[in-house]
């Protein structure tokens, strides 16, 4: 992950050889997104302490 110099783009890769461009503008819009998809892994991974499974409990 990397901000762009202004501030305003998130550019982002995965290891599936995906990258994306994300608009900061509207970060709030952003966090909900990205809890959105995170929502099932927190929940459920096992491995993961509890404070991290609340991470996203105030993303609404």
């Amino acid at each position: 992950m990397s901000f762009s110099p202004d501030g305003k783009i998130i550019a982002t890769a995965s290891s599936d050889n995906t990258a994306r461009l994300w608009s900061v503008e509207n970060l709030d819009q952003l966090l909900v997104r990205g809890c959105n998809w995170l929502h099932d892994y927190l929940q459920n991974n096992p491995n993961l302490n509890e404070s991290d499974k609340h991470l996203c409990d105030d993303i609404k």
